[in-house]
């Protein structure tokens, strides 16, 4: 799993543009406490957690969240092999946490998914 490759990498930064914009198609889709993440991600810094493109966030301060589970959403794309790679993002105490990149087959991710190619999931 991409767990193994988990390397902490600086220190808090900006988003970039895509790594917004993939946080963003997930928190589009309709599930209790999307609005409140929403909020937080005007707020929310990151940092690299690992060689496939995970995100640790800090928020500072927002709106707590009220959702039902840890990873209330879940984002899937087709890797440059048509592997499935999976985003999840992570919320802990109402805060976003994480969000979790890896192929479904364990293997490195080839290329980070683009918001465009994204389906979201609500569980």
């Amino acid at each position: 799993m991409s767990h193994d490759r988990r390397v902490a990498t600086g220190p808090f930064r900006a988003l970039t543009e895509g790594e917004r914009a993939r946080v963003t198609v997930l928190l589009a889709a309709d599930f209790p406490g999307n609005e409140a993440l929403r909020r937080q991600l005007g707020h929310a810094k990151v940092r690299s957690i690992d060689t496939d493109g995970s995100l640790q966030f800090s928020i500072g301060e927002g709106p707590i969240a009220d959702v039902i589970r840890r990873v209330p959403v879940e984002g899937e794309s087709a890797d440059s092999d048509g592997a499935v790679v999976h985003l999840l993002l992570h919320v802990l105490g109402g805060m976003l946490s994480e969000l979790d990149i890896y192929r479904e087959d364990s293997l490195a991710v080839r290329r980070i998914p683009e918001a465009g190619d994204m389906k979201a999931v609500v569980f």
